[in-house]
């Protein structure tokens, strides 16, 4: 799924995630909403990890999160 996140000062954010991950994120944002939980969820950027990294992620503020939406499609291999 496209999980696209748009913050508060207009930037978005887009990440290419299992659905298991974007489950997680749901669950997290969830949890946070009703005041339990971290401030901030760590997403794997999985494939787009460029130059000598072994991983990257990006971390999201919760109170920096406007929208997000997901987007599911199905893969043809």
């Amino acid at each position: 799924a496209i999980l696209t996140i748009t913050l508060v000062n207009g930037t978005e954010k887009e990440y290419d995630l299992p659905n298991a991950e974007v489950d997680a994120f749901l669950n997290w944002y969830d949890a946070r909403d009703a005041g339990r939980g971290a401030g901030s969820y760590a997403i794997d950027k999985h494939s787009n990890n460029r130059g000598p990294f072994s991983k990257r992620k990006d971390y999201v503020v919760f109170d920096k999160i406007l929208t997000f939406e997901v987007s599911e499609y199905i893969t043809t291999e």
